[in-house]
């Protein structure tokens, strides 16, 4: 599977995490994407590709 890194924006990896984490009757709170910029930001990721 490709790395999607900066290809997703914090909200949409949010959505996809959020969606795992509440499949097959899990129920487990939201992620936001406030949740994920903070994790990227705390794990040095470099900044968002350009998207032309």
């Amino acid at each position: 599977m490709p790395a999607f890194a900066w290809k997703l924006s914090d909200e949409q990896i949010a959505a996809v995490i959020t969606y795992v984490r509440n499949a097959w009757g899990n129920a487990a709170p939201p992620i936001t994407a406030q949740n994920v910029k903070d994790s990227r930001k705390a794990r040095g990721a470099s900044q968002q590709l350009a998207t032309h």
